[in-house]
């Protein structure tokens, strides 16, 4: 069980709503009431509690709170719980909370609540006169300035911390379109060469058909296509048409046919002799 105390209590700062118990007797008490009175919460050390309310001007008050006085406090709310549950609770109300300040002819009331249906802690103040008004006023003075201080040193680490960050971030930034480019230019690639139709070799073939055989006969051979020789008309200076022959791009061998061999048919019984004297 944790001990009863203050040691993590850091100190509040506020602005107390202003309200008259009743007319005050003296005018200058009624122009002071209309100025604004702030009030501060601080822990004077682990079992002490300090509270001050003052318009830096006329008014100041102030209350000294032991652990035993928020006990009793604390059992005249009827605030159950732990005693962390009871000081979350108070810092809840004095900071985020609707505070007033109920003023009367010798003393005021601080009073805190978190919202509305929920306790109400009451502070009896006492007035401050005299050399304890310059000390409490002085106290709350320096204190508030702490804790612009400290806010200001969060801020600015904050800000480092913040502008790191976004340092970071545009490195990832750049990182990230570096990478997108690449991405890009990669599914540009195999989108080309998925859609990029085959070329089919179209053109005539230039290669010699062998000559075709009919039948046994390898000297009855026809040419094929590709051997047959166009001919190509030319006209030349005088009008005159002429004839020549295409050029073989490629020359084929043409097998020569053997002719056959006529033979006479022999005359026998005729003498060499009878037909010089005919003669």
């Amino acid at each position: 069980m944790a001990p009863k105390g203050f040691a993590n209590f850091d100190p509040i700062f506020g602005e107390a709503k202003s309200e008259l118990h009743h007319e005050p007797a003296s005018s200058s008490s009624s122009s002071s009431s209309v100025r604004p009175i702030l009030f501060q919460a601080y822990a004077i050390d682990s079992s002490r509690l300090r509270i001050v309310a003052s318009d830096f001007f006329s008014l100041s008050w102030g209350r000294l709170l032991t652990v035993s006085d928020l006990e009793d406090l604390r059992d005249d709310i009827g605030i159950g719980g732990s005693w962390s549950d009871f000081v979350d609770y108070l810092k809840s109300a004095l900071s985020t909370g609707e505070v007033k300040i109920v003023l009367s002819d010798s003393d005021a009331k601080l009073v805190a609540f978190k919202s509305k249906g929920l306790p109400r802690i009451t502070f009896p103040l006492e007035k401050l006169e005299g050399p304890p008004v310059t000390d409490a006023n002085a106290t709350f003075s320096l204190s508030l300035f702490q804790a612009y201080k400290t806010k200001q040193m969060d801020c600015l680490k904050e800000q480092e911390r913040s502008s790191q960050l976004m340092g970071l971030l545009s490195s990832e930034r750049e990182k990230n379109e570096i990478l997108q480019k690449q991405i890009d230019s990669l599914s540009f690639l195999s989108k080309r060469k998925v859609s990029k139709p085959k070329i089919h070799d179209t053109s005539p073939s230039t290669s010699v058909q062998p000559p075709i055989v009919i039948g046994n006969n390898s000297d009855q051979a026809i040419p094929s296509q590709a051997q047959i020789v166009q001919p190509i008309t030319v006209t030349n200076t005088t009008g005159e048409k002429q004839v020549e022959a295409t050029k073989d791009p490629q020359p084929t061998k043409v097998t020569k046919r053997v002719q056959p061999v006529s033979r006479r048919a022999r005359v026998r019984g005729v003498s060499l002799k009878a037909t010089v004297e005919d003669d």
